[in-house]
């Protein structure tokens, strides 16, 4: 059956010039979360400012042009690349009398349609609920035409016409829910501990091909999607390196600017890094933001406090950037994007995988 939200939007990108370059590929990552939440795009446009606007984050004469662009392409959703307050996304909506998605609502809606325990709804249903409630007043003026869609969709979606106090309500109960999850997975993770196994936790950021790697190095068969936050809960394989057992934990993604809603629900799986003997961060080697990814990665495990932890770097996909057929593991890494210590391989096409098991077996050793 058609997916009943792919719902025309436009793209919104702004670019603040005082803060130095963007992103090299412009829209193209927002252009792929919109796709996995289920929008058909209709059209897009870049507005550059000297600083955020108070009232609508743009200019007015830009959210004037905004609205005719959007207007003129049939789009009943516009979505910005970045994150807008309450007052200014309320503003919006009424000046372009249409529904106004920011990044932060974009992802947590693609992380609800990801979410298929109980443990992975929860979480996202406590990020929804903490994103929702600063914005209940005036909010869903629109609620009732727009039926749904990209933004109102998962666990949160029952209780974005509820007061405040219901939803504070909800807020405590997840709460309660994730706190005995945390409980849970702490038990589980001290009876790995006496194993005495040890253990490395793969980062990277989404889409990089962690669980690809991961089914690779373990001869596993998780699934594994070209797709944005395939993977929202914790996967533990175990594997043998050379004479070592050893287990894998594949983590959710990191993105740019990811909402704090969603590392404060999401502790709870990422807590599964704390006990890793090691961190293996996977980076997309075929992506041109492949340094601005390491350094989200970086961030977020700092912001984690996990950066501690001994790292090894596997620049995946690398077969992409050789479609001269030569071999990725014997060609030099990209230095003037990301310096030395990273291992070039393919996960999906098995190249420099026993390389990589050297760079672990070796990192286990220390």
């Amino acid at each position: 059956m058609k997916d009943r939200l792919m719902e025309k939007v436009f793209l919104a990108g702004v670019r603040v010039r005082e803060r130095g370059r963007g992103p090299k590929r412009g829209l193209e990552e927002l252009r792929r979360l919109a796709d996995t939440a289920g929008g058909t795009i209709v059209g897009e446009a870049v507005f550059r400012i000297d600083r955020p606007n108070s009232v609508f984050y743009i200019g007015k004469g830009q959210a004037e042009s905004l609205a005719q662009q959007a207007a003129d392409a049939g789009a009943g959703t516009v979505i910005f690349d970045i994150n807008l307050k309450p007052g200014q996304q309320r503003n919006l909506e009424t000046a372009l009398s249409l529904k106004v998605i920011d990044r932060t609502r974009l992802i947590l809606d693609i992380f609800a349609r990801s979410a298929h325990t109980q443990d992975g709804r929860d979480q996202v249903d406590l990020a929804q609920c903490q994103y929702l409630l600063p914005r209940l007043a005036g909010m869903w003026t629109h609620l009732e035409r727009q039926q749904g869609g990209i933004g109102l969709r998962g666990p949160g979606e029952r209780e974005i016409e509820t007061d405040r106090r219901r939803i504070e309500k909800r807020i405590s109960l997840l709460k309660k829910r994730l706190g005995d999850i945390k409980k849970r997975r702490g038990i589980q993770r001290s009876r790995r501990l006496k194993l005495n196994i040890p253990v490395i936790a793969l980062c990277g950021y989404t889409n990089s091909g962690k669980t690809t790697l991961l089914n690779t190095l373990t001869k596993s068969s998780a699934v594994a999607k070209d797709r944005l936050f395939q993977t929202l809960q914790p996967m533990t394989r175990r594997a043998r390196i050379f004479d070592r057992d050893v287990l894998f934990v594949d983590t959710v993604g990191f993105i740019n600017d990811i909402p704090p809603q969603l590392i404060n629900a999401f502790h709870s799986t990422l807590e599964e890094i704390e006990p890793a003997s090691a961190v293996l961060i996977v980076l997309d080697g075929a992506d041109p933001d492949i340094g601005l990814h390491r350094n989200v990665v970086e961030e977020t495990l700092k912001q984690l406090k996990f950066d501690e932890i001994p790292r090894l770097y596997a620049l995946n996909k690398c077969d992409k950037l050789y479609p001269d057929g030569r071999d990725a593991a014997s060609a030099s890494c990209p230095e003037d994007k990301l310096g030395e210590g990273y291992i070039e391989i393919s996960a999906l096409q098995k190249i420099g995988i026993e390389a990589l098991k050297s760079g672990i077996y070796d990192i286990l050793k220390k």
